[in-house]
């Protein structure tokens, strides 16, 4: 990984081998970054995205195999358990020019993964949503 740090955050390059989601955190904690948004676009392989099935609240998931164009990645930065944590989407396509999308899992990077990431003063955590399933933005009622 390379990065510049510019007035409103970071230049992040991933290169290849590197996982997206476990590296991102990686530089986060790092950096004691613990909120803010991240964006990304590049070139990655075997991207692992979700669909949140409400009913019977779990998670499909789905790969697609091969090489990739990550063509949009946008998530935010929040804590779990003290611990930076990032909920992010993505668009991703394959020769065919075919896109999925959905809830970003995982990926690895084949060609470049360039994200720019944007610190915010915010400090949010999350906490379980008993109606979801999910760990949701925690604010105050």
């Amino acid at each position: 990984m390379l990065y510049i740090k510019f007035t409103g955050g970071f230049l992040v390059r991933l290169e290849r081998g590197e996982e997206v989601q476990s590296t991102l955190t990686r530089f986060l904690e790092a950096k004691g970054i613990n909120a803010g948004m991240i964006t990304g676009l590049g070139g990655i392989g075997n991207a692992e995205l979700g669909f949140y099935d409400l009913p019977n609240r779990v998670y499909l998931r789905k790969l697609i195999p091969g090489n990739l164009e990550l063509v949009n990645y946008s998530g935010n930065i929040t804590l779990v358990e003290g611990k930076p944590f990032i909920h992010a989407h993505a668009v991703v396509s394959g020769q065919d020019y075919q896109a999925y999308s959905g809830h970003f899992f995982s990926a690895t990077v084949t060609i470049t993964g360039e994200f720019v990431i944007r610190p915010a003063d915010w400090q949010v955590n999350r906490a379980l949503d008993e109606a979801s399933g999910l760990k949701l933005m925690d604010f105050p009622r």
